[in-house]
């Protein structure tokens, strides 16, 4: 766990660095102007990430994941309406479309960042920096730790596309798996999972939620009957 912390947090300290890399806007503002640029190697990557260690992109590497984990609290405070399929569904839309219509023109890399390879360089950035980050602190002590995550973000579907074709193509990935018969159902697992899933439940069924475990292992960590493990498998 000190291992996933610690890339999360760095992840962090790096976004005004990191955070054009990482920016919804930009990998559609490229590929509307034709233009291969560093972001879809980022969101490949998250395919990438997707296929072989699941949601593991949310809990280690995402700055805005890492973001939510600073907040205190640790259980959503409410469920929503889940958006992040239709938020997702417009925001690959918008990549998608002009890619299918005229492909690239140009390569650019790392594209809107050619001067100082620096996300916050100027005035207005600083601004812009603190308007994303402010705007998804308040949404996680309001509503809850990772309601981004879980309702809103639209980079998700990346993720999923991911774990998708990891299924179809039946190809081994990391996965947490569970023996029933060792859970005492102490609450402590769904208590501390900081995507809101009823680990109890998802035991007692026998039957994981890969699509939403961001594998944090926060779960392995409180449980002490040895219910819960990873393993890598099919």
């Amino acid at each position: 766990m000190n291992l996933r912390k610690s890339i999360s947090f760095l992840s962090f300290i790096l976004l005004p660095i990191t955070l054009d890399y990482f920016a919804p806007v930009l990998i559609v503002q490229a590929s509307w102007e034709e233009t291969f640029a560093a972001v879809h190697i980022i969101f490949g990557l998250m395919i990438l990430v997707g296929i072989f260690f699941g949601g593991a992109w949310c809990s280690y590497i995402c700055p805005f994941g890492a973001l939510q984990d600073l907040v205190p609290s640790t259980r959503p405070k409410r469920k929503l309406i889940n958006l992040k399929w239709l938020t997702g569904g417009i925001f690959l839309t918008l990549i998608l479309a002009p890619i299918t219509m005229n492909g690239f023109r140009e390569i650019i890399l790392p594209y809107h960042m050619e001067d100082t390879m620096v996300s916050v360089s100027s005035f207005h950035d600083l601004v812009r920096y603190y308007i994303i980050t402010l705007s998804i602190i308040i949404i996680a002590v309001v509503l809850g730790k990772r309601t981004w995550c879980r309702y809103l973000c639209p980079m998700y579907i990346f993720n999923y596309i991911g774990m998708k074709i990891r299924s179809v193509l039946k190809l081994p990935s990391l996965k947490i798996t569970c023996k029933s018969e060792k859970c005492i159902q102490c609450q402590k697992c769904t208590k501390n999972c900081p995507m809101g899933l009823d680990v109890v439940e998802m035991v007692k069924g026998n039957k994981w939620n890969t699509n939403e475990c961001i594998q944090c292992g926060e779960c392995l960590k409180v449980c002490k009957c040895g219910v819960l493990k990873r393993e890598w498998k099919k």
